[in-house]
């Protein structure tokens, strides 16, 4: 089998070259095309493959296949034939935001164990942002800025970063902070003084390249937590990015940006206000409503007996309705609304009536079949949802019916 001489990692800013195709293959649909040397990295170490183009076929991936083949990846077929001389092209910009999440994270791990002893579980290097699974349930605020502040530190100090091939007995002396996950020579990527680590990624080859490293936010997974991060070009546009924000909301709110707060604050009061008076408000509407229903109402031993459609009412008009139901210290309601959703909403109250519960029971068995009625609740009240909203009218004689018969108007 052919194997691809690799130039990524004696060329890692490498980013243009020439190649010879050697096979083409498949890869889930696609051509994979095979190369006799390549500047692209295959995915690997959490670190994800590279894009470019060769020639004029655009490689969306770079992956090592089960027999070891490093494989171009290209969107459906390639014109490319075994034997063509080939420019090579890769996409800089997404290899050197992942060189410098990779580094940032190197880092980042390093800090975490050499200041706090906090090791690494896992990591992953994705499109929005880099996250660290630590093995410790939790971590507090002031560590994160303590680690935050020592690796943004060590990017100022232009901190060079190395990588070396050494053999397995050497590499356990050299005080690695996590075992050595392959056989063989080992790969050595050293940042300084400041971590050393066994990877097969490709970083920059100074700190300073990192620009900065900014904590993003943490949540807890399998019993751990995991931290999410930012670093070099994509920190700065992120910052950028808040900046805008900032901006915005303070121009929205006629506020500097240290008065953001308070701005936002003053703002949820008001809502908070104007929200209450809105409840107030549909409160009395639906009071005054229901005592147009009142007013027309049938009575039976002294109960008012009060069944309608609730047409003319908003939805949340009729929200309120239950609330207002239980004020009363007896009542026979029956009322329905056609939500928005097409649904027929429906409320039973049976309020100062003995065995309230057994004429409900008579509502489920008839009425609320028509409306195809699904709900519940406990005496005095009863409410839900029915799906057939063309059936009301007749739900609405019905109940009027059985509120004749069980209250013996």
């Amino acid at each position: 089998m052919f194997t691809t001489t690799p130039l990524y990692y004696e060329k890692p800013y490498g980013r243009t070259s020439t190649a010879t195709v050697v096979e083409i293959v498949k890869w889930k649909g696609n051509d994979a095309i095979i190369l006799d040397r390549t500047i692209f990295y295959p995915e690997g170490g959490g670190q994800p493959g590279d894009r470019g183009t060769l020639g004029e076929s655009n490689v969306t991936d770079t992956q090592t296949d089960d027999q070891g083949r490093l494989l171009h990846i290209v969107s459906g077929q390639t014109a490319l034939a075994v034997g063509d001389t080939v420019a090579v092209g890769l996409d800089w910009h997404h290899r050197y935001d992942y060189m410098q999440q990779h580094t940032a994270q190197h880092l980042l791990s390093g800090t975490l164990h050499r200041l706090l002893g906090i090791g690494t579980v896992s990591v992953h290097l994705g499109h929005d942002d880099m996250s660290i699974e630590l093995e410790a349930d939790t971590i507090s605020e002031s560590d994160i800025n303590l680690v935050e502040d020592e690796v943004n530190a060590i990017v100022r100090k232009s901190v060079p970063v190395t990588a070396q091939v050494v053999s397995q007995a050497e590499s356990t002396t050299l005080g690695l902070r996590r075992p050595v996950k392959v056989d063989g020579d080992v790969r050595i990527v050293r940042i300084g003084t400041y971590d050393t680590i066994a990877c097969g990624g490709i970083h920059v080859a100074d700190s300073s390249e990192l620009i900065s490293i900014q904590f993003l936010r943490s949540e807890r997974i399998r019993g751990h937590v995991r931290t999410f991060w930012t670093a070099g070009e994509r920190c700065v546009a992120m910052v950028r990015r808040n900046r805008e924000i900032v901006d915005a909301i303070g121009s929205r709110l006629s506020v500097p940006p240290e008065a953001i707060l308070q701005g936002v604050a003053t703002l949820q009061e008001q809502l908070t206000d104007a929200k209450h008076q809105i409840r107030n408000a549909v409160s009395r509407s639906a009071t005054l409503l229901l005592e147009q229903q009142l007013q027309a109402a049938g009575h039976a031993d002294g109960i008012p007996l009060v069944v309608f459609d609730a047409a003319q009412w908003t939805e949340d008009e009729f929200k309120v309705l239950p609330e207002l139901v239980l004020s009363f210290e007896s009542l026979a309601l029956c009322a329905v609304k056609k939500r928005e959703d097409g649904k027929l909403a429906w409320l039973v109250a049976l309020k100062g009536i003995e065995d309230g519960q057994s004429v409900f029971q008579a509502v489920r068995q008839k009425p609320l079949l028509l409306i195809e009625g699904k709900g519940g609740g406990k005496p005095p009240l009863w409410q839900g949802v029915g799906t057939d909203s063309m059936q009301k009218d007749q739900f609405l004689d019905h109940m009027v019916e059985l509120y004749r018969e069980h209250l013996h108007v």
